[in-house]
């Protein structure tokens, strides 16, 4: 019988259910930040530090593995800092509805006015 399979929503991995490997994963360094990206994610927006410091591992490398979700500051090529972009919600009729739709991958932006252009037909005979 196989062993069973364990998946770790935070890291997107799957491993071997054991109680040594699911311990060794949890302890980890990735485990741990890629949980704490995904708790932020949803205080992003309530705890805005008014003035935080620069991005560290920015200033050394040039760039970070956290891109625009990182709590810290970028410097920009014109000495200025960048503050990750907060998307601002679309309000219709009172009600928020979502994000704006330049935001969203193209297989879920709504289809163009004119429509998509036909396609030549091929017979798979």
């Amino acid at each position: 019988m196989p062993a069973k399979k364990y998946y770790c929503d935070y890291c997107d991995k799957q491993f071997q259910d054991t109680p040594a490997d699911r311990k060794r994963h949890v302890q980890g360094i990735q485990h741990q930040q890629a949980k704490a990206r995904w708790y932020d994610s949803f205080n992003q927006h309530h705890q805005q530090i008014p003035n935080p410091p620069l991005c560290f591992h920015f200033l050394n490398t040039g760039f970070c593995r956290y891109g625009h979700s990182c709590k810290y500051l970028h410097p920009t090529p014109n000495n200025t800092t960048q503050h990750a972009p907060i998307p601002s919600p679309v309000v219709h009729a009172g009600n928020v509805v979502g994000l704006s739709l330049g935001n969203l991958p193209p297989s879920l932006q709504p289809p163009p006015e004119a429509g998509y252009p036909h396609l030549p037909f091929v017979d798979w005979g």
